[in-house]
């Protein structure tokens, strides 16, 4: 009689130890795989987009999978494909191009795999959460402008004048994207709208830089041609923040340069707290905006397609509002 107790206990084991395999494998395969193939982690906000993306992702359980396209509108392709052949439940992107990942995006819908534009539109997606691009540069380009009226009321304005006594400016734009165009517009109408003065603005340099290297060796172009340069306005903060670096080692100051980016990046952030010539920026929330995206994705995944853009939030950030980001500041 014991022996078969014995036994029947091993059989009772043995079925419960399965039960719970078999709900461990359910649940492995019933985990939600998210692709996200980003723009360029060469980039400094995409580096905190992924960063917000990774920590939703593990709050919520969701397997994410990053692609860095390197700035190659070709490797999004590639790597929506792969996603594909991967399976995943929904694919992201922040193109380089939004061309170019067209046939791949409508590939991707068509095989059942939503597909999420992210800063940018792709046409296609099953969804989209942008940025209000001219609005966004006219925000950065509105900081340059209030420097300068700065300088009209406190009667500095003469020290940062050309020879012809009128104000140089520069615009670090990034045109190669499509949508940019319209933030470097912004960035322009943004200072020229908001100087109340009666000097002559020339933009004597546009040209397109999205990180660090580009801005540096822009700048130290530009000031060797335009050494009265007085704003550099950049179309994110990774290329304020080369423009900073070139314009420190020449010994320019807060006195003779303003430079602002976009992004609210962490290092823009600690020079503009310690009341430098990066005067300002633009808060993207790129990591709330990488969280905020994914959400977008498992919303689609359960919903379906949702065909009015949604619109990521900004703000304006100077030494005014710095010391809402001491936690940030490091």
């Amino acid at each position: 009689m014991r022996k078969v107790c014995l036994i029947a206990l091993v059989v009772v084991l043995s079925i419960t130890v399965g039960v719970f395999a078999s709900g461990e494998q359910e649940s492995a395969s019933d985990q939600v795989t998210v692709g996200y193939t980003v723009q360029s982690m060469e980039n400094d906000y995409f580096v905190s987009v992924v960063e917000g993306m990774k920590e939703e992702a593990k709050e919520l359980g969701i397997k994410l999978v990053v692609a860095d396209a390197g700035a190659d509108a070709a490797k999004h392709v590639d790597q929506i494909n792969n996603f594909i052949a991967q399976q995943v439940d929904a694919i992201i992107i922040s193109p380089v191009d939004q061309v170019a990942p067209e046939g791949a995006v409508s590939d991707a819908v068509e095989a059942g795999i939503p597909v999420v534009s992210l800063n940018q539109e792709v046409d296609g997606s099953s969804a989209a959460l942008l940025m209000e691009e001219y609005t966004y540069g006219y925000m950065g380009g509105q900081i340059a402008g209030e420097w300068l009226n700065k300088k009209e009321a406190d009667g500095t304005v003469n020290k940062i004048l050309n020879e012809d006594g009128e104000l140089d400016v520069a615009i670090v734009r990034y045109d190669t994207i499509s949508s940019l165009i319209d933030r470097g517009d912004g960035l322009k109408d943004g200072i020229t709208e908001t100087y109340t003065g009666d000097k002559k603005i020339n933009f004597v340099v546009e040209q397109d830089g999205a990180d660090s290297a580009a801005g540096q060796k822009i700048a130290e172009t530009a000031f060797t041609a335009y050494p009265d340069i007085c704003i550099f306005s950049c179309i994110n903060d990774s290329g304020a923040l080369g423009v900073f670096e070139a314009a420190r080692a020449i010994g320019k100051n807060p006195s003779n340069l303003a430079i602002t980016g976009l992004d609210g990046l962490p290092q823009a952030l600690k020079y503009i707290s310690q009341d430098t010539m990066f005067i300002g920026t633009v808060d993207s929330l790129p990591v709330q905006l990488g969280a905020d995206g994914l959400n977008l994705a498992l919303e689609v995944i359960e919903k379906g397609k949702i065909a009015e853009p949604k619109i990521a939030s900004m703000k304006k950030v100077t030494t005014k509002n710095i010391d809402e980001y001491s936690d940030v500041i490091k």
